[in-house]
């Protein structure tokens, strides 16, 4: 342990002697895939272009072990550090100016340039996991949840959504945190999984519905059939073309790209956490659960 722990202090000596900026991660679990995705694109044009990481426990299930990351620590004071903050940066929109294509300008790539995902090596399976679960023909899962409840529906569109599913045989699948609240007709991981465990169970449905959160984003790196609702943010700057998209029309009469927690009205992130003031107006709740349920028997025909 002792040598394993000099050998990587004299690994960050040595790459901050070189001159390696230092890589600063914010943001949730889809921005790392986003940021992963960017360093592994630069790793391939320029691979003798390396980073360190500042360790953060959170951010290391999927930047651990990447090719682009030589070293990860804590950096010594005055060394030069690189952003990941893509909503600061530039202004968010469609096309050129979506978040992974900000980053990838950010890091010297040229745009528009191909939304690749990535995670280092492959996607350790979990038996124990998945025989655990009672698997169906069709199995769906369902991600209700998000840190900005601006982004969630209100739960009884899920509740009636998962009855539909339910009655036609299908098996729904809940995930996220312990103290969300569960979709009783779902069978519920909540509380049970690491974002590696989540990914293997993704890959492992039959299909995706889920919010703009990192599900979305790990939909999209499983290659799995998603459907996706939006409301307060728009599917054309963060969503991704492979998938199915609902945009409910926001009710605050503001603009397709002008998000109510975006960066140019959410200063310091104080309305991210809150609730919509426009309460069973929201725009998320206008979505009736039989339009969802169509969506998802569509891409299942697919």
């Amino acid at each position: 342990m002792l040598e394993s722990i000099a050998d990587k202090k004299k690994n960050l000596e040595k790459s901050e002697a070189n001159g390696n900026p230092w890589i600063n991660p914010v943001g949730g679990f889809g921005d790392m895939l986003m940021l992963s995705g960017v360093l592994k694109l630069v790793n391939e044009q320029f691979p003798e272009q390396k980073y360190n990481l500042i360790r953060r426990s959170n951010y290391l299930t999927f930047l651990k072990d990447h090719p682009a990351i030589q070293a990860v620590g804590w950096p010594s004071k005055g060394v030069r550090t690189v952003r990941t903050d893509y909503w600061s940066l530039e202004q968010l929109g469609p096309a050129n100016q979506r978040p992974f294509q900000i980053l990838a300008r950010h890091y010297g790539l040229q745009t528009p340039i191909e939304e690749k995902l990535y995670i280092p090596g492959d996607i350790p399976s979990d038996s124990l996991l998945l025989n655990s679960i009672p698997w169906k023909s069709v199995n769906i899962l369902i991600a209700p949840s998000s840190d900005s409840p601006r982004k969630m529906m209100h739960p009884i569109i899920w509740h009636q959504l998962a009855e539909l599913m339910k009655r036609e045989g299908m098996l729904v699948i809940q995930v996220g945190r312990l103290r969300d609240l569960h979709i009783r007709p779902a069978y519920s991981l909540l509380g049970l999984t690491s974002p590696w465990q989540l990914l293997n169970v993704v890959r492992n449905c039959s299909a995706i519905v889920t919010l703009d959160n990192f599900i979305m984003h790990a939909a999209h790196l499983t290659r799995s059939r998603a459907v996706v609702v939006w409301g307060a943010t728009n599917h054309e700057v963060y969503g991704y073309p492979d998938q199915t998209h609902l945009q409910m029309p926001k009710t605050c009469n503001l603009s397709s790209y002008d998000d109510c927690i975006g960066p140019t009205r959410n200063e310091g992130g104080q309305l991210y956490g809150t609730a919509c003031p426009h309460g069973e107006k929201h725009c998320m709740n206008q979505l009736q659960p039989s339009q969802l349920y169509e969506a998802v028997r569509q891409i299942l025909a697919k």
